[in-house]
C-alpha cells in the first residue's frame, strides 16, 4: 500500500490570487508615501483582500489515501468515496474565456459524477490520482 498523500494548493496559486488582490495595497502604500491620505477604511479593505484569499485557498485539499479520495474545495463542496466506489476518471478539454480548461470527473458506480478542479494543485497531483485508481481497479 502507498502512503497518505494531501495536496494542498500550490504556491502558484497563492502568488497569482493574492499577489493580484494585493494591488490595492501597493496603490495604498504608494499614495500613503507622497503624503496624501486615502483613509483607513482603504487600507483595512486592501489588507483583508489578499489575507481573505488566502485564508480561502488554504481550505482547498485533495488526499489520497489507502482506502479513497477525500477532496474540499474552494465553495465548501467535500466528499469522501472510497476506491471501490469510482468507476473511472474521465477528463475532458473545454475552451473558457480564459482558453483550454481541463474539467476532472469521478464517475461513481452509483451513477453520480463528482467534479475536482486539479489547476490549484501542484501538477502531480492528477497523475498519483490517476495511478492509485489504475493500481486500485
Amino acid at each position: 500500500m502507498s502512503a497518505t498523500q494531501t495536496f494542498r494548493t500550490s504556491p502558484g496559486s497563492y502568488a497569482v490570487l493574492c499577489g493580484s488582490l494585493s494591488l490595492p495595497l501597493i496603490l495604498w502604500v504608494c499614495i500613503a508615501l507622497r503624503g496624501s491620505s486615502f483613509g483607513l477604511t482603504a487600507l483595512l479593505i486592501a489588507i483583508a483582500m489578499p489575507g481573505t484569499a488566502a485564508v480561502w485557498l488554504a481550505y482547498l485539499r485533495l488526499r489520497i489515501d489507502e482506502s479513497g479520495i477525500e477532496y474540499r474545495d474552494l465553495l465548501g463542496k467535500s466528499f469522501r468515496v472510497t476506491y471501490s466506489e469510482v468507476e473511472s476518471l474521465k477528463t475532458r478539454w473545454m475552451s473558457s474565456r480564459y482558453g483550454p480548461d481541463r474539467q476532472s470527473i469521478l464517475h461513481l458506480r452509483d451513477g453520480r459524477n463528482l467534479r475536482i478542479n486539479f489547476r490549484p494543485f501542484p501538477g502531480d497531483a492528477f497523475g498519483v490520482l490517476s495511478e492509485r485508481l489504475k493500481s486500485d481497479a
